[in-house]
């Protein structure tokens, strides 16, 4: 392809406008690939404004999409896929209007919209596409399938789609979809069926040079491999996840390693080392989460502007229509002229609405930023914004502040024997109690998994002790029994004030937390209060307990 490009360059003044356009285009993709994604993005972006070809448009238009996504800018890649499938009708050639809906289905797998992503394959199956994009549509619509948790025909939805691109020789797709039937297998009680697939499938995915797809093939086994007992396999692939530098840390494949490698030293008793991985797999895991957060988020604003856009595209006509009218009227009588003024009303209540419905719209999606989904509490990064402001309005007049860490204890049992239904109604309990507790001016917030925080105002440690064992007996009495578990309800609080940690967020919060691990480590579901480490005397170093922090580990 270099030396194709390279003689391409070299003739190029023989070439048209046209011509020379389509070969910026090539220039882009080679780009791509070579890592040069910001000129790419440059170059491509340019075309689609400047190019008069609606196809040249179309095939721009979804390498911004494709290097959007790779630099994890999902706001502008949802926007030139939309553009894109605006320009699909204009596009004659069939295969270029087929390869759109599976770039299309593959972004919405990607951002768990499954039935939009099975949507976009089975239109372009319908299509009788070529060979090459009836693979990756077959790829998109497995993969789609087993998201939304439907039952597969191994036979014609998964080995055919394999054969099939296996005839086209694509590997990457051939073991994307290897990938989703293991999943599909340990999903349905088949793990060890789906360890084989993996460990067979593994060398085949090494040679494409594909890091993202090798990252998911080692997660898959990695993890499989732990619940059938075998830790030292399971840690050889975390391992080379872990090694592997073509692999992002936060993503899910980085997050799955580290918590293996955790699982494995505790096993093992290695407290040292289990704790540093546990470490690195809850900074992997919020990390994520922020991602995925961040790309519902652009997913929801680009549906809202796309729908906006419309909306415009609707007002602009009526707005057209009302001109043509307009003219009609200047040569009629004075009823014409009552009526004119008629459609005035109502266009301009018809824009009055849609501003309105605008606004709304805008707050939604603010709430949807700022909110956790399941309790309705504010979310980690809500939570922290407004325990700042407070923290300095109140520094700046010496008001005391405290601030509360709830970590609910032995809630992975809940999830497990009970299931994520009970788990999912006993947050909601808590969030709920809590709340109870809060004082008028007080923020609560859910700032992890089975994490709670409070920041009191106005309040010091002495009233903040208090309220915390308030809460810790609300919570103990929650009756689990009404979602169908018969486990207790415990949590473990850490109490912390300004009069000790001053007013940074990060010292409170940290303060907390380790509050809370003494509750945890006496024996939890009690409240503790932070106390200063002493200072280590000259000879003498800190040390761990080992007993406690094994506990604390298999707890945590």
């Amino acid at each position: 392809m270099t030396a194709l490009l390279a003689e391409l360059q070299r003739r190029k003044s023989e070439a048209d406008p046209s011509e020379l356009r389509h070969l910026r285009l090539l220039q882009d993709y080679r780009r791509t690939i070579t890592g040069d994604y910001q000129a790419a993005l440059g170059d491509a972006m340019a075309l689609v404004e400047q190019a008069p070809e609606p196809e040249l448009k179309y095939r721009a238009a979804l390498l911004i999409t494709n290097i959007s996504a790779l630099n994890r800018d999902y706001l502008t890649g949802l926007r030139y896929l939309d553009r894109a499938l605006m320009l699909r009708e204009r596009v004659t050639d069939a295969g270029l209007r087929q390869t759109s809906m599976g770039v299309a289905g593959t972004i919405y797998n990607e951002f768990g919209h499954f039935d939009m992503a099975l949507a976009e394959a089975e239109r372009a199956l319908a299509e009788q596409p070529d060979p090459r994009n009836r693979c990756f549509a077959r790829q998109v619509r497995v993969r789609a399938l087993n998201g939304l948790g439907r039952s597969l025909d191994e036979d014609s939805d998964v080995h055919e789609a394999i054969a099939d691109c296996a005839a086209q020789r694509e590997p990457i797709a051939v073991n994307a979809i290897r990938a989703t039937l293991a999943d599909y297998w340990a999903r349905t009680g088949r793990r060890r069926q789906a360890i084989a697939l993996l460990e067979a499938s593994l060398p085949e995915a090494v040679g494409t040079g594909y890091t993202r797809l090798v990252g998911e093939l080692r997660q898959l086994l990695a993890q499989y491999q732990l619940e059938e007992g075998d830790l030292a396999a399971a840690h050889a692939q975390a391992t080379a996840i872990v090694r592997d530098r073509g692999i992002d840390a936060n993503s899910l494949a980085g997050v799955v390693a580290q918590r293996v490698l955790y699982t494995v030293a505790l096993k093992r008793g290695d407290i040292a080392g289990a704790l540093d991985h546990y470490r690195r797999y809850a900074q992997a895991d919020k990390a994520r989460l922020d991602d995925i957060k961040s790309r519902e988020y652009a997913f929801q604003l680009s549906r809202h502007e796309l729908n906006k856009k419309n909306q415009s595209i609707a007002l602009l006509s009526n707005q057209n229509q009302l001109l043509r009218l307009q003219q009609e009227v200047a040569k009629r009588t004075a009823w014409n002229f009552r009526l004119i003024v008629a459609l005035l009303v109502v266009l301009a209540a018809s824009v009055s609405y849609w501003g309105w419905r605008a606004r709304r719209t805008h707050g939604w999606l603010r709430q949807l930023a700022e909110t956790d989904s399941l309790t309705g509490l504010s979310n980690r990064r809500d939570f922290r914004a407004r325990s700042e402001a407070a923290l300095l309005a109140c520094s700046q007049q010496a008001r005391p502040v405290s601030m509360l860490l709830l970590d609910l204890d032995h809630f992975k049992q809940i999830n497990d024997q009970c299931g994520h239904s009970s788990g999912d109604w006993v947050l909601r309990e808590v969030a709920r109690v809590g709340r109870l507790h809060c004082r008028e001016g007080d923020l609560y917030g859910r700032i992890g998994g089975e994490e709670f925080a409070m920041t009191l105002i106005d309040c010091d440690v002495d009233a903040a002790l208090r309220i915390a064992e308030q809460c810790r007996r609300s919570i103990a009495d929650i009756d689990a029994n009404a979602a169908g578990c018969a486990l207790p309800v415990a949590t473990s609080i850490g109490v912390v004030g300004s009069s000790m940690s001053g007013y940074d967020y990060e010292a409170l919060i940290a303060h907390a937390d380790a509050a809370m691990y003494r509750s945890k480590v006496a024996g939890r579901n009690r409240v503790s209060l932070y106390q200063p480490p002493p200072v280590p005397e000259a000879g003498h170093g800190l040390h761990f307990d080992g007993r406690d922090a094994s506990a604390m580990l298999k707890e945590y």
